[in-house]
């Protein structure tokens, strides 16, 4: 039987705080990630900035050339394929990276929270359970895709009834459904998230292979579906309102300037907003796989 939230939310806390070092590496990890990303669009701009250059120095007195010469080099079958594999290849090592990162950082966490004796967790699961962890994330990859699509059909669906019934004639057993179809559209991808999640981490903590791993992860989420469920819900909620807040704070940081200031002067409160920001993802995501850990291997100790 899986924990209570409450429980599992404690160990995660736990685990977070007896391997604050991760912390770091999921800082490194997270920025790595990004910058696999930047020869994408690095390649575009420059290339659209060099049209824009030369289509202004062959019709200087045009002023829409620059735009024209953007316009045509986006267009270029070349540049779109190029930008795509660049974007791809980065997608495609960033997922690698993160997968690496959990490799780790789910059995240093699991070991912490159970109390075990310090112990080179993070290297061995990283050198060793890679491969495991792997095909157990392209599976649960699978399944979020399929719940993802799933809650796609639904809100078009819903979508499509809304409109057709709009001018009237709608009853309140029709408005219910679509609420519901909405309500699991919203639910599905959330829950079933937290079960590829789960599956993810009896790979990396327990040895499971990727179908054991998915269907011990499903046993545990039937045994508490309300606990997996609230959890999807209380990181998402955290989430979404650690971005808020941050975005709040760096509003107001920088409103106090106006526009008198320089813009190097909100520079510095900008990269500090953004450095805080990333800390707190990185903790929020810690936490996270600290609490999915527990809910998808350990035991209630109350039962």
């Amino acid at each position: 039987m899986p924990p209570t939230l409450g429980a599992a939310l404690g160990l995660g806390l736990r685990a977070v705080v007896r391997a604050p070092w991760l912390l770091a590496v999921g800082l490194v990890v997270g920025l790595a990630g990004q910058l696999l990303l930047w020869p994408a669009w690095a390649t575009a701009w420059a290339v659209l900035g060099r049209a824009a250059v030369l289509a202004s120095e062959t019709a200087p007195l045009d002023p829409l050339a620059p735009l024209r010469g953007v316009v045509a080099a986006a267009n270029a079958p070349r540049l779109v394929a190029t930008v795509a594999g660049l974007l791809l290849v980065g997608l495609l090592a960033e997922a690698l990276l993160r997968v690496a990162f959990l490799a780790g950082a789910l059995p240093t966490l699991a070991g912490a929270a159970a109390g075990a004796p310090v112990a080179p967790r993070f290297a061995a699961g990283v050198a060793f359970g890679f491969p495991r962890v792997l095909a157990a994330a392209v599976l649960a990859f699978v399944l979020r895709l399929g719940a993802s699509l799933f809650a796609l059909v639904l809100a078009l669906a819903s979508a499509w009834v809304t409109a057709r019934l709009a001018g009237g004639g709608a009853s309140p057993l029709l408005a219910a459904a679509v609420a519901a179809a909405l309500t699991l559209a919203v639910g599905v991808p959330l829950v079933l998230g937290t079960v590829a999640d789960a599956s993810v981490a009896r790979a990396a903590v327990l040895g499971d292979g990727p179908a054991q791993a998915l269907a011990g992860a499903a046993d545990r989420f039937a045994a508490r579906p309300g606990t997996f469920a609230l959890a999807a819900l209380v990181f998402a909620v955290a989430g979404i309102a650690s971005a808020v807040s941050l975005r709040a704070a760096g509003a107001v940081a920088t409103g106090f300037a106006g526009d008198t200031v320089h813009p190097l002067v909100t520079l510095g409160p900008m990269l500090m907003i953004g450095a805080a920001g990333a800390a707190l993802a990185a903790a929020l995501d810690l936490v996270r796989l600290g609490t999915i850990a527990a809910l998808a291997c350990a035991e209630d100790r109350a039962r």
